[in-house]
């Protein structure tokens, strides 16, 4: 009798660890596709998206003082993440002109590029629900791991200006 209830325990026990593992199984997919429609990109690709991206890139000179100003006030522990979609014409006229700010500073600032899709219907509030980005392109500007400001579509000055707006008053 003893054997029969000890292998019914095991048997028991084993179920339970089959149950947990099923369900850390199933649960997987949606803990790490959070937003399946958003990729890393590099800023060549965005750059060879088509000629209009290359265009605004090269036609783009920002003041030369403006750059000075912006390097001055950067710091160490800046970074820059930028949504973006390769079918707006919103990224097309903003991103390039962000990008050839970014090579004339030559300063090392960690800049990484996300590529969304069209949202899926109008019912969806967010390209990127972790971030709460709602409309692109939306520069999002970090201190350490602290969000300090951002650009969202369109700048409300010009590009350069809301930047030193952001990096400025983040001191």
């Amino acid at each position: 009798m003893r054997f029969w209830l000890s292998k019914m325990f095991e048997f028991e026990e084993d179920m339970k660890h089959i149950a947990l593992i099923l369900a850390c199984i199933s649960l997987f997919p949606l803990l790490s596709i959070s937003d399946p429609a958003v990729k890393e990109i590099t800023s060549e690709e965005i750059l060879a998206a088509g000629p209009e991206w290359q265009e605004g890139y090269d036609r783009f000179q920002p003041e030369s003082d403006m750059i000075d100003a912006l390097k001055s006030k950067l710091g160490k522990d800046m970074k820059i993440d930028v949504y973006l979609g390769l079918w707006c014409p919103d990224s097309a006229n903003n991103v390039p002109p962000f990008l050839k700010i970014l090579n004339q500073l030559g300063a090392s600032v960690p800049v990484r590029y996300f590529s969304v899709e069209r949202k899926s219907s109008r019912e969806v509030r967010y390209y990127v629900d972790k971030v709460k980005v709602d409309r692109v392109p939306t520069f999002i500007f970090f201190r350490g791991e602290r969000e300090v400001g951002r650009i969202v579509e369109n700048p409300k000055v010009s590009l350069l200006e809301d930047m030193l707006a952001i990096v400025g008053s983040a001191n």
